[in-house]
């Protein structure tokens, strides 16, 4: 299914028309931001969005990753973060996206739609999902991901020793 090219502001300014939401400056800040990198990337490997809790990054990172899949359902996104559960939240949010965005329309491909892990069509890669969500210290072998996104990795169970942050280090890496 061939969909015309949208910007991600404008993706994201639909749904929040859609929920409803008044867009802070903060919030318009954060997806100009992610635009700003997508299209401007030679590596994204390094790119950090460092906002105070409750700044809904994880919600626009959500929103996002609809947009990237949208653009190019062969793309395969890693959400890692403290533990799976809160990965899942992540992906769920972004299926959340994928059901209801009225872009987004025929995405979902039920053949794949777990909490962990979903595809969407176009993804021509069936053993690799299109999303999929494992906690840092988890065993994540065979990923074939173009973007790994750290959401929420450090937690005081996590880097509350130097040990702990090393540890964390290296996974990261």
């Amino acid at each position: 299914m061939s969909r015309s090219p949208i910007r991600f502001m404008a993706f994201f300014e639909l749904w929040a028309e859609h929920k409803k939401w008044h867009i802070p400056d903060l919030h318009y800040e954060i997806a100009e931001w992610l635009e700003e990198i997508w299209e401007n990337r030679v590596d994204v490997g390094e790119a950090v969005l460092e906002v105070f809790r409750g700044a809904s990054k994880s919600t626009i990172l959500a929103i996002f990753n609809a947009w990237l899949l949208r653009q190019n359902p062969d793309w395969h996104v890693l959400v890692q973060s403290a533990d799976d559960g809160v990965a899942k939240k992540l992906t769920a949010d972004t299926k959340g996206v994928i059901r209801r965005h009225k872009l987004c329309s025929g995405m979902q491909d039920n053949r794949l739609w777990a909490t962990q892990q979903f595809s969407v069509y176009g993804n021509e890669d069936y053993r690799n999902a299109s999303c999929s969500a494992h906690g840092i210290f988890s065993n994540v072998t065979s990923a074939r991901a173009d973007l790994v996104e750290f959401d929420d990795v450090e937690v005081p169970k996590n880097c509350a020793t130097a040990l702990r942050r090393e540890e964390l280090r290296t996974r990261m890496d």
